[in-house]
């Protein structure tokens, strides 16, 4: 057997050793039951399913450019799949080891984030536009996936999401049959009110200054950024608040939210009201019935016998009880 060969052969039996090892962590993963309330058997299941994601990332370098596009689609489904089972295992796990856990998500968002920058172009964060009911005056910019219109500011975690970008003193609204399950952004907004009347996967919003978000229900995860002195009225699974000050969030949080880096934040439960919103809670799969709309965890407050000082609930007389004319009225 020349050189050549035996080099060939052991690679060949390498690359079959790689394929069983991973063949065998995708079964072992289907086998995992997130209700399961057993840390270790969650850690052991968490690595699993971290590996295959680690797995799939390493192989980017190798592959042919026609099939990235659906490589990197099949790493965000493994991601968030990831993240729902660490937010629907959070009721058992520790403080501590659910930020570790979040933070090992976050990280592997990154460097699918990372990669897609380098090996595929990105789509770009385009405009589409739409005219708002007669009621309204002022037009809106839809984000729509199927056009492109210049913007280099696009999201770098799903080319379907899609909202509002870049807009001021304006009154924007989108209906369920545009929003069910879609990952909707809201960026770079001043001075607006937006009416979100459907179910979403997830919602964004970043770099928002004195708006009011009147939200139908999320599946997964509402996400919120560099935004001040904003009214937020949402529902969803889990809560994420980074680097926002002087907001209200009127919420349904089935797991318990996330803040950090965040000042001068108040809550209230979640009292919003339109024609649909119940069947919409039916399609959204959420538990009316679980809501820890006062029970915030601020990461950058670790005393555990005092209350953080960042986050408060919203006295009742300082509440907003009835949103209805709020749909079609712009922040004062």
């Amino acid at each position: 057997m020349s050189d050549k060969t035996a080099v060939l052969e052991r690679l060949s039996r390498r690359e079959a050793q790689r394929i069983e090892k991973l063949q065998k962590a995708h079964k072992a993963r289907e086998e995992v039951d997130a209700t399961n309330e057993n840390e270790e058997y969650f850690s052991g299941a968490f690595k699993i399913r971290a590996d295959i994601i680690e797995q799939l990332l390493s192989q980017v370098p190798t592959l042919e450019c026609n099939v990235l596009p659906a490589h990197f689609d099949n790493i965000k489904r493994e991601v968030n799949e990831l993240q729902k089972f660490v937010v629907t295992s959070s009721f058992f796990l520790k403080e501590f080891n659910l930020r570790k856990y979040l933070g090992i998500v976050q990280n592997l968002q990154t460097k699918c984030y990372e990669l897609e920058d380098r090996y595929v172009p990105r789509k770009k964060f385009g405009f589409t536009r739409k005219k708002l009911p007669k009621s309204h005056s002022q037009k809106q910019d839809s984000v729509d996936e199927n056009d492109a219109a210049g913007k280099t500011d696009s999201n770098k975690w799903d080319d379907k999401l899609f909202g509002f970008d870049s807009k001021e003193n304006n009154i924007l609204s989108l209906e369920n049959d545009e929003l069910y399950q879609r990952d909707v952004a809201l960026r770079n907004l001043k001075n607006c009110t937006v009416g979100l009347k459907g179910v979403m996967g997830t919602l964004h919003m970043t770099n928002l200054d004195n708006c009011i978000i009147l939200s139908g229900p999320v599946t997964s995860s509402v996400f919120i950024e560099k935004c001040t002195n904003c009214k937020v009225v949402a529902a969803c699974q889990q809560l994420r608040m980074h680097t926002s000050n002087q907001c209200d969030i009127y919420l349904h949080v089935t797991s318990k939210g996330i803040v950090e880096d965040c000042t001068e934040i108040r809550t209230a439960p979640y009292n919003l009201y339109y024609d649909d919103l119940e069947k919409h809670f039916n399609m959204s799969s959420l538990d009316r019935n679980s809501n820890n709309w006062d029970s915030l965890d601020d990461f950058n407050w670790l005393a555990p016998d005092i209350p953080s000082p960042n986050w408060q609930v919203l006295d009742p007389a300082h509440r907003i009880c009835d949103w209805s004319e709020w749909w079609s009225k712009l922040p004062s």
